[in-house]
């Protein structure tokens, strides 16, 4: 679905569709590759679309999300959201703790003093789960580079336009604040976003991930103007 204001040529629909199949290609297999999920299929759509109207972003429901935000800089400004909802992520969790478990044992086995046990919360240390749980975030925050960075790319690939980010943070957000506060600010109630939703299935059930692209109006136009331009498209 993309927003009927803005008039696509048949051009400009064809480059966003390469642009999404490109993108979400190269993102899942990066999922399969480095971080060692299986996924067994996916799906994924994409819209151009004023937010608050956007059918995928209706899917967050109310429940907290897990929000990844990066600011756009260079030839495309703006933000970038990578939104994944508390039920999503600890499936998630779950899929990735035996990778995890690998990667960090040897590091945690290190930091343990002989004959010491893990730490507890009455000693005002950190549980196992604590830990496990920030492995998550660090690790969430590596795949939100990772689809930013091939998202990215595939919009250079329509566009020519090279965009830049800064690094992506992971936090909780309980109340869906973050996002909230950005999409009801009074500059962006004209603004139009790229919202991507992947779902794919690891461990026999869904995970969405949404890849929430927020182009300044003018970065938006520039990527139309650029695909109409470019001579190399087929």
């Amino acid at each position: 679905m993309i927003a009927h204001q803005l008039n696509l040529t048949e051009k400009q629909v064809n480059s966003f569709d390469r642009f999404l199949i490109d993108g979400t290609q190269k993102a899942l297999s990066a999922l399969d590759d480095m971080f060692g999920l299986d996924i067994q299929c996916s799906d994924s759509c994409f819209e151009i679309t004023p937010a608050l109207s956007s059918e995928s972003l209706k899917h967050l429901g109310d429940e907290p999300l897990y929000t990844v935000s990066s600011a756009m800089v260079g030839d495309m400004q703006g933000r970038i959201f990578i939104l994944m909802r508390a039920s999503d992520f600890k499936h998630l969790s779950k899929a990735m703790k035996p990778t995890l478990d690998l990667l960090f044992c040897a590091e945690n086995d290190a930091d343990q003093a002989p004959g010491k046990g893990h730490p507890e919360n009455n000693d005002g240390l950190k549980t196992v789960d604590d830990t496990f749980h920030e492995q998550m975030m660090d690790t969430l925050s590596e795949m939100a580079n990772v689809f930013i960075g091939l998202y990215a790319r595939a919009i250079h690939g329509i566009s020519k336009l090279n965009t830049h980010y800064s690094v992506p943070y992971a936090v909780k957000d309980p109340s869906q604040e973050i996002l909230r506060h950005f999409l009801w600010a009074p500059e962006a109630s004209e603004q139009l976003h790229m919202v991507i939703q992947n779902e794919f299935f690891v461990l026999d059930k869904p995970i969405k991930l949404w890849c929430l692209f927020s182009p300044t109006r003018r970065s938006l136009r520039n990527i139309l103007d650029r695909i109409e331009s470019n001579t190399e498209y087929h």
